[in-house]
């Protein structure tokens, strides 16, 4: 071999994984693909399926997908829209979609109908669900789409170059944490109403294209645990002041129970909706006033209890060198999680918000249904 040879070679061998590990990328991108819209093939132990999330689908995509695929066309949901519609599945639920089956109906079995509405639909015939369906309901759950697909077998004698693909496996790594990325990215000083002396550290998910803030309160004491409060983004409650949560009322609460003792941080989390995103919070909201409460209407459009990680708040407390604090929450599953990442939580204190009219139901369902702690002797 000459020496051009071997350093051709060796450059092109970099050039394979200049932006990363490529199974990771094939995850990050289809991501992006069901986000937009489009169609993406997800391979497993059975035949490669043509998949595209029941959310972003139009008539015009259901069409070319019938005529791409080898039938039968299937609806795969998660198991909690599953239980919602009566089945006592385990897993994923998967069903053949008639050709008659009109795109409308189609979405109320994925719970995204008119919320007061239950679909009216003829028995549906049961298909086994593979690794590469289950994957596929992981990865719209992680596009902060409703968990729920639409895919057929690829037809081998049909390619097409502009599909994206991905493994089952791939998908399986990173729903295990195997693609989280978190960057450092900014640190700036800005004052805010109730503390003046603050600043704000920016960290990037460059994984799940999803920003954090760590908000530096006051001044930290060296040594002593560090009152913390972690966030999850609520843009109805936090930013216009919503009555249908107490949200709001804890963050502005715990930048002054931090102000008044010194200093603290604030943690303030990408999660909205409890992670089911925006859309699905609003989706449920429309469901909640059906009679619903919080976390049935979360499974009636296929989410689970709680779709958050708290393990990005953990991975910002080391960066910024803080390993003991104070944890102000109502929620104990916050103090385990940290537990487990290596941070030693002193004590959980209570940070409480005012009860009205409108959010007395949400604020019950997360005592009773969620094992939030919240103490007598805080109101």
């Amino acid at each position: 071999m000459t020496s051009r040879e071997a350093t051709t070679r060796a450059v092109s061998g970099a050039f394979t994984a200049i932006n990363g590990e490529p199974d990771l990328l094939a995850v990050e991108r289809a991501l992006s693909e069901l986000r937009r819209g489009r169609a993406v093939v997800v391979r497993g132990a059975g035949p490669a399926m043509l998949v595209h999330s029941v959310e972003a689908l139009t008539d015009d995509a259901l069409a070319r997908l019938r005529a791409t695929g080898v039938p039968p066309l299937a609806l795969a949901v998660s198991a909690q829209r599953a239980r919602s519609l009566g089945s006592s599945t385990s897993g994923t639920a998967v069903v053949a979609v008639p050709v008659s089956m009109a795109l409308e109906v189609l979405r109320e079995l994925a719970g995204i109908g008119a919320p007061d509405r239950a679909p009216v639909h003829e028995p549906l015939a049961v298909l086994p669900c593979t690794d590469a369906l289950e994957a596929a309901v992981a990865l719209a759950r992680h596009a902060r789409l409703v968990p729920a697909v639409v895919a057929v077998a690829m037809d081998p004698a049909l390619p097409d170059a502009t599909l994206l693909e991905v493994g089952a496996a791939q998908i399986d790594r990173f729903r295990a944490g195997g693609g989280r990325r978190l960057e450092r990215v900014i640190r700036a000083r800005v004052p805010l109403r109730d503390e003046e002396h603050c600043e704000l550290v920016l960290y990037r998910d460059t994984s799940a294209d999803r920003e954090h803030l760590a908000i530096l309160i006051g001044t930290l004491t060296p040594g002593a645990a560090v009152p913390v409060r972690v966030h999850s983004a609520c843009l109805t409650g936090d930013v216009l002041a919503s009555l249908r949560c107490d949200c709001g009322d804890q963050l502005r609460g715990a930048v002054r129970n931090m102000s008044k003792r010194g200093g603290g941080v604030l943690l303030y989390l990408d999660q909205e909706g409890r992670g089911i995103g925006l859309a699905n919070k609003l989706r449920a909201y429309a469901l909640q006033d059906t009679g619903l409460d919080t976390f049935d209407a979360d499974e009636r459009l296929g989410f689970g209890p709680d779709e958050r990680s708290f393990v990005e708040a953990a991975v910002m407390l080391r960066d910024l060198g803080i390993r003991r604090i104070r944890l102000l929450t109502n929620n104990p599953h916050k103090v385990d999680v940290l537990l487990r990442e290596g941070i030693e939580v002193e004590a959980r204190e209570p940070i409480i918000g005012a009860r009205n009219a409108h959010n007395h139901r949400y604020l019950d369902a997360k005592v009773l249904r969620a094992g939030h702690v919240v103490d007598d002797d805080a109101g």
